[in-house]
């Protein structure tokens, strides 16, 4: 069933199937949108209440462009607002990349609210010890690579202005890795030409100042038990990022060989048997 939650003047799209322990799957980068998340709907929703929705500056939600609007605390409070509308006191979160970080940040300022937390591929750093591929292409996104951009030179301002769907279509092919079909790159781009580059810029300008240091001190408020899965071929958020998170929140790890940033999408039916056993044993 689709409903709307509405907060400070934004749209927020959600829908809910299934009946049992609420679980959230958040959204992750405003390039994808809760269709990313059909394979674990299908098959979570056999045993539990599953929401998804479609964050702000993606699929049916508001796309707003006002300065400030895709600041990490937004997208929590847009959480919160999800979880009010749909009648939730406490869930089960979910989230993959960009919503790993939000269900991270929501657990630990809002753990009455979270009853497990599932992390898969999340973009937190808690060491800052080297920079990734994405945290380097993120610091030059104003600098102009020219024309002749390829691989992380075309996340950036100008390399869209010039041809956002090649874009589109590298960034896919990358979050899949290599085991990413031919179907799951065309629903990616699908996925992804459907997002505007003025949304993914400023979701961008907002999300370069993360720091570890302050990411790392929430670590003792988050009370919620914890699963992290991850791919040990993720080329948009380094394997060693995974590993750290469930080492400081003494988290159930499941490492996939071969797999890359996206493996509830490659291997929908590994990770819904890993998520159904954590939500299971809560």
């Amino acid at each position: 069933m689709q409903m709307t939650a509405k907060r400070d003047g934004v749209r927020l799209v959600y829908e809910t199937a299934g009946d049992g322990v609420p679980v959230v799957l958040l959204p992750a980068w405003m390039i994808t949108n809760r269709r990313v998340w059909a394979a674990q709907v299908a098959a979570l929703a056999e045993r539990f209440r599953v929401v998804s929705y479609d964050g702000r500056g993606s699929g049916e939600s508001d796309r707003p462009l006002h300065d400030g609007a895709y600041e990490p605390i937004e997208l929590v409070e847009d959480v919160l607002a999800v979880l009010d509308a749909a009648g939730v006191e406490r869930a089960v979160l979910v989230g993959n990349s960009l919503g790993g970080l939000v269900g991270y940040l929501t657990a630990a300022l809002h753990p009455s609210r979270v009853a497990g937390l599932a992390l898969i591929g999340p973009t937190v750093d808690l060491s800052g010890e080297q920079p990734s591929a994405l945290q380097e292409a993120a610091a030059r996104f104003d600098e102009d690579p020219g024309p002749g951009a390829s691989g992380w030179e075309l996340y950036n301002r100008y390399s869209w202005e010039r041809d956002f769907p090649r874009f589109v279509d590298w960034f896919v092919a990358t979050a899949l890795g290599p085991e990413g079909d031919a179907a799951a790159r065309a629903e990616g781009r699908v996925q992804g030409l459907d997002a505007t580059p003025e949304v993914l810029a400023a979701s961008i300008a907002r999300r370069r100042g993360a720091d570890p240091a302050r990411l790392r001190a929430l670590t003792w408020r988050i009370t919620a038990p914890v699963l992290v899965i991850n791919g040990d071929r993720d080329e948009i958020c380094p394997p060693a990022w995974s590993r750290e998170i469930a080492a400081l929140l003494t988290a159930r790890h499941a490492e996939l060989a071969g797999a890359g940033h996206c493996p509830h999408v490659t291997r929908p039916l590994e990770v819904a048997g890993l998520l159904t056993d954590f939500i299971g044993g809560l």
